[in-house]
């Protein structure tokens, strides 16, 4: 989209912080009308520089356990885009995407224990028609860093925060990341199903949602409430696709000596601000990042910052180019359908 101005990179901005805001409330941000805040929103999701919209979950309080898959497939592979069609049916695959590197694809799915994960494993082994050869899993334990706004969008656009259908006196926020601690919460059946819809469509109305749960709208309201208060919903978030903005996105695993000091791990995340996912993670690998950069040596300059502090404690690290996002919902089915059989 060559002719995107400030104003377009604005919108994404405010969008990427909580995707339920106003167009009013932009209007009045960006000082344009209305009617232009919809217009610029439907060219950039036209031209898929605003990718998709997101309801974003800490699905460890749920119950659940994330799990990072990264796999390798044998030479020869035929209709990849066939497998990945089964791979985001199935209903605890929570994400996918794929890979130029020494892993072909990355499946992250949420299972309730080592059983559950090892029953999930294997159907998805045979929706790769049993041609992984090789993989290693993570486990995810924590985030250092997890933010959409990567510096191109990081303009500090200033808009009204209101207690509206956007929640955004509640929820809005740049950064999202989960800390180690946790308390499980149990949702009632409303919440339930308040979280599959909002995970279908993050910008569905109250009323809408009023109507499809047949239940006035300050319920629905109170219980949104409840799940932001209870760090259950993160963010609703519009992703921007950063790859039609000149961007590459970079994945480094890294692997950690014993007994890292934590602030040591942290460091580096307080310093580089194109790295929009930072988690730690248990298994081959420490911490695995996500990170944007626009040429070799930006993306090498990136790598020497936070080798700086981190550097002797690194014991080997591995950089995957990430190809494509195949699929993207927190909230999975699999999650919706376990919760939902327990209130019965």
């Amino acid at each position: 989209m060559r002719n995107m101005d400030k104003r377009d990179l604005q919108i994404m901005e405010v969008l990427a912080q909580n995707c339920r805001i106003a167009h009013t409330t932009l209007a009045k941000a960006l000082n344009v009308s209305k009617d232009t805040v919809a217009y610029k929103i439907k060219q950039l999701e036209k031209a898929d520089v605003l990718s998709q919209y997101v309801l974003f979950i800490d699905a460890r309080k749920l119950g659940f356990t994330r799990y990072h898959l990264l796999l390798q497939f044998e030479e020869g592979l035929d209709n990849k885009e066939k497998i990945y069609d089964l791979l985001r049916k199935h209903e605890f695959v929570m994400w996918i995407n794929t890979f130029i590197g020494r892993f072909d694809i990355q499946i992250i799915v949420d299972a309730t224990n080592s059983f559950h994960l090892d029953k999930i494993r294997q159907e998805l082994f045979v929706l790769c028609n049993n041609k992984v050869k090789d993989y290693i899993m993570l486990t995810h334990i924590s985030d250092f860093e997890f933010t959409q706004l990567n510096p191109v969008l990081d303009l500090g656009t200033k808009f009204e925060k209101k207690s509206d259908h956007s929640f955004s006196s509640m929820l809005t926020t740049r950064k999202f990341p989960v800390d180690r601690e946790f308390n499980i919460y149990s949702p009632t059946s409303y919440e339930v199903e308040i979280l599959k819809v909002l995970a279908d469509n993050p910008n569905e109305s109250l009323i809408s949602m009023s109507k499809m749960l047949k239940i006035d709208r300050q319920t629905v309201k109170r219980k949104i409430n409840n799940l932001i208060k209870n760090k259950i919903i993160l963010s609703f978030g519009g992703i921007p696709n950063l790859s039609e903005l000149g961007f590459v996105t970079y994945y480094i695993l890294v692997r950690l000596i014993q007994d890292t000091p934590l602030n040591i791990r942290k460091k580096p995340f307080q310093q580089l601000r194109n790295i929009f996912y930072a988690g730690n993670t248990l298994g081959n690998y420490d911490l695995l990042l996500y990170l944007n950069a626009r040429n070799p040596k930006e993306l090498n300059d990136s790598i020497e910052l936070f080798k700086k502090d981190i550097g002797p404690y690194i014991v080997h690290y591995d950089l995957l180019v990430q190809d494509k996002v195949h699929y993207w919902k927190q909230f999975s089915d699999g999650i919706y359908n376990q919760l939902k059989s327990e209130k019965k």
